[in-house]
């Protein structure tokens, strides 16, 4: 097991600098699977998928006087589906996905966003999930996404979604490259060759992260509305 307290002792002894206090390594730590649970551009350009552990589901309430609500506190990412109370997937813009705000506008019959009825259409912009038409009487969705990992503070805190196997191999690179960089910045070079090394073992970490996630297909949905699609219910 991969504690908290581990980490610490691990970073510690690599950077060997007092000012780096176990709070710091804490922080950066918090911030480093924070950071991974969003996303990391890899040098090929491409972006570290979601963490498969965070996945979460949780209830929206809608509004019946406004065509927004609030997403979940702790949601980070990748919203893939909104399904209603009867279990039919609310559909995302034609011609993109949830996040294509501009597209849920242009597709509506009232740009202003007052048309009233069910609900057929979502978005999400910022973090408010946005829908047409606005129901007479609040109707919950369930949405599916992958939430913000839970900060580690005590000592046998392990880290939130990232593999057992590679808790330190990606962590402790993730927070030394950082650490030796900011000497790099303030003008030590003795620090150069730490932070080339441990972004290089951060990246291979992060190979490796990726590969053992692999292609994490999200699950069918239909809705009665689609052209050409059959209502399965919520996931056929």
């Amino acid at each position: 097991m991969t504690t908290l307290a581990s980490l610490i002792t691990t970073i510690s002894g690599i950077v060997d600098d007092d000012d780096y206090t176990s709070a710091i390594i804490t922080t950066r730590l918090n911030n480093a699977v924070t950071e991974i649970a969003a996303g990391i551009r890899m040098p090929d350009g491409q972006i570290s998928p979601p963490l498969p552990d965070l996945f979460s589901t949780e209830t929206v309430s809608t509004s019946t006087s406004v065509a927004y609500k609030a997403m979940p506190s702790d949601y980070q990412r990748a919203l893939f589906s909104v399904v209603d109370s009867s279990g039919d997937k609310i559909a995302f813009p034609s011609g993109g996905d949830y996040y294509s705000f501009r597209l849920f506008l242009n597709q509506l019959q009232k740009k202003d966003l007052t048309e009233s009825g069910s609900i057929y259409i979502c978005a999400l912009k910022g973090s408010n999930l946005y829908y047409q038409g606005i129901p007479s009487v609040s109707e919950d969705l369930t949405v599916f996404y992958y939430k913000t990992p839970t900060a580690m503070s005590g000592d046998n805190d392990e880290p939130n979604g990232i593999p057992d196997h590679l808790h330190t191999k990606l962590l402790k690179h993730a927070v030394c490259k950082e650490i030796f960089g900011e000497g790099v910045e303030d003008g030590d070079n003795s620090k150069a060759v730490g932070f080339k090394y441990h972004t290089a073992k951060f990246y291979e970490a992060m190979t490796d992260l990726i590969d053992f996630i692999g292609i994490d297909s999200e699950p069918e949905y239909y809705h009665s509305d689609y052209e050409g699609s059959m209502d399965a219910g919520i996931c056929d």
